[in-house]
């Protein structure tokens, strides 16, 4: 039984994606020697740095993005024990960029003005090496494929063979493509309501379609979606199995008029448009969280316990059922430091 945030799905119509009411389609991604390239579906586009050969010993990482229709270019490079104040950013030997070291996930940051520059080294380039201002090595990282993920996202933006290409420059008159971000109306859920007792909890547990050695109920929660038209509504987070590193659920939604008398269904979503096998009409989350400040269900599925490879997918309760708000995976488990983003949406909250 496969989870729905671990299929591979292909962007077939995403330039045809109106902005409200939009379908869902997950940017595909794009995979060459030690590098991989995304765009979501605003044509919102990143590359980021694999290891090579599987080799996790040096936890240098680059990302290098650009948002559609805009000029500038974000160049961004992790390192796993920054040391000093200063780098130096050299490609095969030679000085691309330098400047003091940044505190946080991202040691190096190249200024706006520099950053298309050193893209388009990193494309050119085989070996990039991180030096400390003692001259000693902070970090190193594979640029093979650099240029193939560069050059596939000049071709999803239209910008290949333009003067602010990020790797492929000509003198074709730009004409960027950009799609907005669709946008989801929800209702808020504002005061908690009732939640249903333990004893019914229960009866949905043992009516899942879950296995028999399911976790105990005790991990199995309720939490109230609220209460709209003088009905309570309910999520409840059935446990399915555990694994290593991933626990697998299966939500569903109670209603009820007076907070004691319930009735429940799978949750529904936006996406996955079918629900998983053999889950009698549910869907299966891996890890899922419920976020009550933004009324929103997190999930993500880690493909090895590296972390290195996997999906997310957060929701928005909108009243009626969980739409899909942000998505991000890298489905190759290869060092990979940071998911990229294959969908994002706007929530617009209403009273």
């Amino acid at each position: 039984m496969s989870l729905h945030f671990v299929r591979t799905v292909v962007a077939g119509s995403l330039l045809a994606m109106p902005a409200v009411a939009a379908p869902v389609t997950l940017g595909e991604q794009f995979f060459r020697k030690d590098w991989a390239a995304a765009c979501d579906n605003s044509l919102a586009c990143e590359a980021v740095s694999m290891a090579p050969d599987g080799d996790l010993a040096d936890k240098t990482w680059v990302r290098i993005a650009r948002d559609s229709g805009a000029d500038t270019v974000s160049v961004k490079i992790g390192l796993s024990e920054p040391k000093g104040d200063r780098y130096r950013l050299l490609i095969d030997g030679r000085l691309v960029d330098s400047g003091m070291l940044s505190k946080g996930e991202w040691a190096i940051e190249a200024a706006p003005s520099n950053a298309l520059r050193v893209a388009r080294a990193i494309g050119r380039g085989r070996k990039m090496v991180i030096l400390g201002s003692d001259g000693s090595k902070l970090g190193e990282r594979s640029l093979n494929g650099s240029a193939a993920a560069l050059i596939h996202i000049d071709f999803l933006q239209n910008r290949a063979r333009t003067r602010n290409a990020l790797f492929l420059a000509g003198r074709r008159t730009l004409q960027p493509k950009s799609m907005p971000l669709p946008v989801i109306a929800a209702q808020r859920i504002g005061k908690a309501g009732a939640v249903p007792d333990a004893g019914t909890i229960i009866a949905v547990v043992e009516k899942s379609q879950c296995p028999a050695e399911q976790l105990a109920v005790t991990e199995n929660s309720a939490f109230s979606l609220g209460k709209k038209g003088g009905v309570n509504k309910v999520l409840i987070l059935v446990g399915c199995g555990a694994g290593a590193y991933n626990m697998t659920m299966a939500p569903y939604v109670g209603s009820s008029t007076d907070g004691r008398r319930w009735s429940f269904t799978p949750a529904r979503f936006d996406y996955p448009e079918k629900p998983d096998e053999g889950m009698g009409g549910a869907v299966l989350l891996s890890n899922p969280e419920w976020d009550a400040a933004n009324q929103q269900l997190n999930s993500f599925h880690k493909g090895r316990g590296l972390g290195d490879c996997g999906r997310s997918a957060n929701y928005v309760w909108d009243g009626n059922q969980f739409r899909l708000v942000e998505a991000t995976g890298i489905d190759e488990c290869n060092g990979a430091r940071s998911w990229m983003t294959l969908w994002r949406a706007k929530v617009e909250f209403t009273d």
